[in-house]
Parts: structure tokens; sequence; C-alpha cells
């Protein structure tokens, strides 16, 4: 019944203005979130040009395959299906990332985890090799970030799914830094045990799964029905993810290191206490993201600490 709608509409409104008219009424009927940019999005998209050419060609006729095409994507979006997966584009750090279910789609607050990261590795001292182990490295829009942003950095990704480092490498290779990042398969620290040199990183870097299993039915439905499950959800507290990185982390990272955590929207005193109880690390610290919601946790590794590796 939609999809007969949609055509009906799509051959009154024949023009790139009457087809964003269209799109942006029917996402609003379906209560997406920003309807008109959306549709905007996804015309360009099918199109292959930029959102102001929209503007500059408005009654610009369309033929019936690139409206068929743009009737197929705004019913999947109607549907909730997230804007990235259709385009196979997400932002991040303004470096255009790929990405599909494989995935999470990433979010602008991981931004601050990088800068973070960025802003203290450019404070130390002069360093040939800036180590830095990315926990759960989905996409690879850390990893692949922070070899841009850091000339020296020398970066392991680790990804307990193979298919989320098929994409992590992509993205790697899109952006010309393959040569800095070795990837890994495995459960957080684990495959690191089989590289031939010892590893003991500057910076730990993570953006682990969160969510409690009690809070996934509540979230939005483009995050629950599209984005893959276990990289959004640690255990009956959300909290599985932190107790296992931090258990082990001293064992990897250099006496003076950083540990960098994004976490859920009231888990940073939680996150903070687990890090107290490890008995290594000082100054610990939130940062806030864009709405000022506490979501980076960052603590130093004490001197006398990480010395012994089991």
């Amino acid at each position: 019944m939609l999809l007969k709608s949609m055509r009906t509409m799509a051959t009154d409104k024949g023009t790139v203005s009457g087809l964003i008219q269209w799109a942006s009424a029917l996402l609003s009927n379906h209560h997406i979130d920003s309807p008109r940019l959306d549709a905007e999005i996804l015309l360009s998209h099918i199109l292959g040009c930029e959102r102001i050419a929209l503007y500059i060609h408005p009654s610009k006729l369309l033929n019936d395959d690139i409206i068929a095409q743009y009737e197929s994507v705004i019913q999947r979006r109607a549907q909730r299906f997230p804007l990235q997966y259709i385009t196979n584009r997400a932002e991040f750090m303004s470096l255009d990332f790929y990405v599909d279910r494989r995935v999470l789609i990433p979010r602008p607050e991981t931004e601050v985890l990088v800068e973070a990261v960025i802003q203290r590795a450019q404070a130390m001292p002069e360093i040939r090799e800036i180590v830095i182990i990315d926990i759960g490295a989905g996409s690879g829009n850390i990893a692949v970030s922070l070899a841009k942003q850091l000339e020296n950095a020398r970066i392991f990704a680790i990804d307990i799914s193979p298919d989320a480092l098929a994409v992590a490498k992509l993205n790697a290779q899109r952006h010309g830094v393959s040569n800095k990042i070795t990837f890994l398969c495995g459960d957080a620290f684990k495959p690191l045990e089989g590289v031939e040199t010892a590893v003991q990183a500057h910076f730990v870097v993570s953006n682990p799964p969160y969510v409690a299993e009690d809070e996934f039915p509540l979230l939005q439905e483009e995050v629950r029905d599209y984005e893959p499950y276990t990289a959004l959800v640690s255990g009956r507290d959300g909290l599985q993810a932190f107790k296992h990185i931090i258990a082990e982390v001293k064992h990897w990272l250099k006496p003076g290191g950083f540990i960098a955590l994004e976490v859920g929207e009231k888990q940073a005193h939680d996150v903070s206490h687990l890090l107290q109880n490890a008995g290594c690390f000082t100054h610990i610290a939130f940062l806030t993201d864009y709405q000022q919601i506490p979501r980076i946790v960052v603590a130093q590794m004490e001197e006398y600490c990480g010395k012994n590796r089991h």
C-alpha cells in the first residue's frame, strides 16, 4: 500500500523539488526526526550529486528509473532503516567512512574520545612512535582518525567480529593509513598475545558495547532493529566490557599511559569506580559530549603498574 501511494505521488511530482516535498511529507508522517534533510540526502545520493545541486536545479525532470530508485530508498527510510546504511556513508572527524550493517554507525560524541587522545598525544615529549590500542574497532572510525591526525601513530585495531574488521580495513585503505594500523581479530587484548614484538601502548582507547540487556528494547528503532546487537549490549548491567578491559589493561599500557573510554549516559561514575578499584590509575577525569553529558572517562596509569603481564 505504501509503495502504491508512493508511485502515484512520484508520478505526479517528477521534479527535484516535487519529489523532495513529497518525500519530506511522507517521512514526517512516519515520525522521522529530520524528514526534509533525509529526503535531500537520499535524492542527492541517488543522483550522485551534492545537496546544493538540488537547489540549483529544483525544476529538473527526473526519469522513471531515478524515481523508482528514490521510491525504494524512501520506503526503507520510512521503515526506519538507518540513513547511513542506505547511503553507506557516515561522516566522522570530517572524514567520510563507509558503513553497513556489519558495524555501528559512528556518532558525533565519539569525536570527543578521539580529540582527547590527540590532545594528550600532542602534549607528550618527542616520541618516535606513539602506540595506540583500539579495542572494538568497528568501522575503524577511531583508529583511522587517529592515524590521520597523529603522524607518528602506530595503532593496533582489535575487534571480535571479522566482518567489522573487513569494513575497518576498507576505511583504512580509503584514507591511506593502512600502513599505520595492524588489524587483529579477537576478544579485547587476547589477539595481542600473538604479536611477535611485545606491545606496550601509550594509549588504550575503546568505544565498547555499553547497553544493558534490559535497556535494549527501549533503544531508538533505527538502533535496536538494524545495528549489530553484539556491538551494543554488554551484559545485564552494561558494564561487562568495561570490567573486562580494565582488568587487563595494566598489562598492555605503559606506566604513565592513558586509557580513554566512551561510556553510556549514566555510566561515568560506575566506570571511574572500576578504574579506582583497579588500583593503578590516577587523574581520572570526565569529558562531556556536545549535549553536556559525561561521555568519556580518561585516566592515567601510575608509574609502578603494568610491569607484569600474565
